[in-house]
């Protein structure tokens, strides 16, 4: 039974790891307040403008690959105090770029790679150091507290709307507009030296530390969390893998010549592939990105389209905590099949919207931005109920532990490269086809989504991830 410096220790380890999904919510989310602002005092073409925006997913590109490699060389740990150094060079970057767009680029590219680590060591980390009974909800933490970093974005942006005054009005002075992005993004520091600073106080992650051979070390991390029986009933079935893996014939030798692409690695890779190629593949990033863009488009004037981004990512918050709560009692599988569906609704709707302004069949107004906004906030909740949290429980727990850091930097590259095509596209796909072409496409995905989950996707929860890899890897110990 786990004693209160037990559990002391586990609320500690989720406010850490729901501190990184806060730092990455808010750096995702302050360029849908701070772009209206960069557009007005900076000589940016419309290019370059969608570059600055989908900087951070393509960041996430080489990001995945860096944060997989720290996670297996030097630790998850490593990995996860490393984030906070990288945001902590990327936002004095930009704010001080004086419009530079080489340099902004690059500070926004470095904010990629920081969202990048966190993707990839915040699920890792805690997937490896909590309870089986507790993960769904420990790593929805990250994605709870995310979705309070886009709450806190975008309500960073109507402050500063509200103090600074809107970005396209004649009154407000060129200068102020700058302090007003550059105070948007500074906002991202104080959460950023919480993280680095704050993760001192935890251990290294036991399954790593067995994987490296250091079995007492592995047990000491454990025993921060769980009492001496649970420590050796989980170290006890590590051993009973590694076992496993020398009676199937994967000696020392053999094991140092495995690669993620062997047969028996292929299905849980394809999946946690496929959950993280349709995530982004809804247009998630997109619509939190330019959702102020787009709300004026539908007809939402000044800062009615930034209560409607608010009440958008509100919402996601709202649906979130709901996730939370049923993950780890209806499962991952049934909330990606509810979730995708749901998304299916909410593009559609959206589409719909557009395609009667476009038809004439509804004038721009009131009523066609307030159909829009609840189009987008009937997405977002779906999206929270299912692939918000589950995105990241299925990376972390499909994937064997010998292939876990590659398996998520593979999936990771599914989900930062499908995010990046379609934020640099966004624009010039809406100009060529309407957005209602846009979002009726990205609901025609979220069937394909669906039909993936529901045929494919095997039930985890309750599991250990020993259980989990034995079900796809078929090895018992002898």
């Amino acid at each position: 039974m786990k004693t209160p410096a037990h559990r002391r220790y586990d609320r500690y380890l989720f406010s850490m790891c729901g501190l990184a999904g806060l730092l990455y919510g808010i750096d995702v989310g302050l360029i849908s307040a701070a772009l209206p602002y960069i557009k007005e005092t900076c000589t940016f073409s419309a290019a370059q403008l969608a570059s600055i925006v989908a900087a951070v997913l393509l960041g996430g590109i080489p990001g995945k690959m860096l944060s997989a490699f720290v996670s297996e060389r030097w630790g998850r740990l490593a990995a996860f105090r490393v984030t906070g150094l990288i945001f902590a060079l990327a936002v004095p970057l930009i704010c001080l770029s004086g419009g530079n767009f080489t340099l902004m680029f690059v500070g926004r590219l470095m904010q990629g790679i920081g969202c990048a680590f966190v993707g990839i060591s915040g699920p890792l980390y805690l997937a490896e150091c909590a309870d089986a009974k507790d993960r769904g909800k420990g790593t929805g933490m990250i994605q709870l507290v995310l979705t309070v970093g886009l709450v806190v974005a975008a309500v960073t942006g109507l402050v500063v709307t509200k103090l600074a005054g809107p970005a396209d009005s004649p009154d407000t002075s060129l200068a102020v507009k700058q302090m007003a992005w550059q105070a948007i993004f500074w906002v991202s520091l104080v959460p950023t030296f919480a993280l680095f600073f704050g993760s001192f106080g935890l251990k290294e992650s036991p399954r790593w530390l067995f994987k490296k051979g250091r079995r007492d070390a592995a047990l000491k991390s454990l025993l921060m969390n769980n009492d001496s029986e649970s420590a050796d009933r989980i170290l006890k079935e590590l051993e009973e893998n590694a076992a496993a893996e020398r009676v199937s014939g994967a000696g020392a030798a053999e094991q140092k010549k495995e690669t993620l692409f062997q047969r028996k690695y292929l299905f849980p890779l394809a999946l946690a592939c496929a959950v993280s190629f349709f995530t982004q593949a809804t247009g998630i990033n997109s619509v939190l990105n330019y959702s102020v863009v787009v709300m004026h488009k539908a007809g939402l004037a000044g800062s009615d389209a930034n209560w409607a981004d608010t009440a958008i990512k509100f919402a996601n918050f709202l649906m979130t905590i709901v996730a939370i709560m049923l993950v780890d009692r209806k499962g991952r599988k049934f909330l990606l099949m509810v979730g995708s569906a749901g998304i299916m609704a909410g593009l559609a709707a959206v589409g719909f919207v557009f395609l009667s302004l476009e038809r004439g069949w509804l004038a721009p107004g009131a009523l066609s931005g307030a159909l829009a906004a609840v189009g987008f906030i009937v997405f977002i909740s779906f999206f929270a109920l299912g692939p918000g949290v589950c995105v990241w429980l299925a990376n972390s727990e499909l994937l064997p532990l010998r292939i876990r850091a590659g398996g998520m930097m593979v999936a990771g590259f599914c989900n930062m490269g499908t995010s990046w095509f379609i934020a640099q596209m966004f624009l010039p796909w809406s100009k060529a086809c309407g957005e209602s072409g846009v979002f009726l496409t990205l609901s025609g995905v979220a069937v394909f989504f669906f039909l993936s989950m529901a045929f494919f996707l095997p039930e985890t929860k309750g599991r250990s991830l020993e259980e989990i890899e034995r079900h796809f890897t078929g090895k018992t110990a002898k």
